[in-house]
Formats: C-alpha cells, sequence, structure tokens
C-alpha cells in the first residue's frame, strides 16, 4: 500500500471520526496516548475472547491471523510473516471489537461485530489511502 502526506492526514482524519463515532458514549480502557481504545497494560481478562484466533483473507487479498492476548495487545501473523508487538492493540465492548495494527507505511484500524466463538466476525478496516473488509473466523 503506497501513501501520500495528504493522503495520510485525511485517513487518520476519518479513522478518528469512525473511532469517535462508534465509542460515543461507551468507555473503554485505553492505551497510553491513545484515549478509548483497550490495549497494553489494560488487561481484558473478563473477554472471552482472550487467547482466541481469529483468521480470514481481506478484501484486498491479504491473510491475518489474529491472536487475541490478556494484556490487549494483538499476536499478528500478516501474509505469512508473524508479529508480536506491544502496539498491536485489541479491546471488546459489548459485541464491538476494535483492532489497531502498526505498519511501517501506516496504521491499521479495524473494527468488528463479535456475535459468539461460533460465529465469523464481521470487520471493516481502514488505513492511509484505502479501506478493506474481512470475514474472521475462530480457529
Amino acid at each position: 500500500m503506497t501513501t501520500t502526506p495528504s493522503s495520510r492526514i485525511l485517513a487518520a482524519i476519518a479513522a478518528s471520526t469512525l473511532v469517535l463515532g462508534a465509542l460515543t458514549g461507551c468507555s473503554l480502557p485505553s492505551i497510553p496516548g491513545l484515549p478509548g481504545f483497550g490495549g497494553a497494560g489494560d488487561a481484558v481478562v473478563d473477554s472471552e475472547l482472550v487467547g482466541t484466533t481469529w483468521s480470514g483473507t481481506d478484501s484486498d487479498g491479504d491473510s491475518w491471523v489474529l491472536e487475541l492476548q490478556e494484556d490487549g495487545t494483538v499476536g499478528l501473523t500478516y501474509d505469512g510473516s508473524s508479529y508480536d508487538d506491544s502496539t498491536d492493540t485489541w479491546a471488546q465492548v459489548g459485541s464491538t471489537v476494535t483492532f489497531h495494527i502498526g505498519f511501517d507505511d501506516g496504521d491499521i484500524d479495524m473494527i468488528g461485530e463479535y456475535a459468539g466463538v461460533d460465529s465469523p466476525m464481521e470487520a471493516s478496516g481502514t488505513y492511509p489511502g484505502g479501506s478493506f473488509t474481512v470475514t474472521l473466523v475462530q480457529g
């Protein structure tokens, strides 16, 4: 994915607007420096999603495997390469699950609806200069 500075600014504004709109009235634990998202240092131990792994191929053809860790971080395998970075985070409020993944060429934010461990999670994502959808299944 190739981006320009102006597309990064527009993407950041769009992502911020989406997150603020989706989370208005909700109270989430926070990542240091990023209010409103649960993450590193904010244990999510009360969620049945802790320790589960979700995978799928997005609408851009990229493969994702997301391991949802107890400390609010995500173990990630993206197109066959594995990462476990403390800035890659997830959070759950009700049925809404959010993910924040850092890439060298820009961050990705995804939001999905969780309907139970036996149901697929439909998610939409944004990155600098674009968007995608992905159906994640447990396992």
